[in-house]
């Protein structure tokens, strides 16, 4: 399973099939219906499964899904 299709799950998961699917350029408040709490839980749910730490900085960057996807396919080793 690529990162894609991981993040995917995630977000199934996270929102109780609310999101079905997600295409790159998805936007994750627009298009997807997140609002900043929920953002910000997914955030921490991506960190804790790739075991990895996003700066606050990065944070306002992260506006689609192909942004999250580009930043955990630099940023995980594999």
């Amino acid at each position: 399973m690529n990162i894609r299709e991981e993040l995917l799950e995630i977000m199934k998961d996270y929102t109780d099939g609310r999101i079905t699917e997600v295409n790159p350029d998805d936007v994750l408040t627009s298009d997807l219906g997140l609002n900043s709490f929920e953002l910000f839980d997914l955030v921490c749910i991506i960190e804790e499964k790739y075991n990895i730490s996003i700066p606050d900085r990065i944070l306002p960057t992260l506006i689609t899904v192909k942004d999250i996807v580009c930043y955990l396919e630099e940023n995980v080793k594999g």
